[in-house]
């Protein structure tokens, strides 16, 4: 009889930890839906397509930097042409 009734509790428990099991599985399919849709909604972007904006905007800023230097030279002569025009 206690055998019986030992028998009885562990397969409870097991029905329940069962049933916790497949609660717990819906849970997280849930949670990552949520958290899934949360993110969409950021418009956030990957590592890579970040990288690959960082150097596009590191190669921009070097020919701003280098057209700035050449206008830089470029325009004390085209001052001085107009200047010297004007005379």
């Amino acid at each position: 009889m206690q055998h019986r009734i030992a028998d009885d509790i562990a397969a409870a428990f097991g029905d329940a930890f069962a049933r916790l099991g497949t609660v717990k599985e819906d849970v997280d399919k849930q949670a990552r839906a949520i958290l899934s849709n949360a993110l969409d909604r950021l418009d956030l972007v990957t590592r890579d397509e970040f990288d690959i904006q960082q150097e596009l905007l590191s190669r921009l800023a070097a020919r701003v930097a280098a057209l700035e230097a050449r206008l830089d030279t470029v325009a004390p002569k085209a001052a001085l042409d107009e200047h010297t025009a004007k005379d």
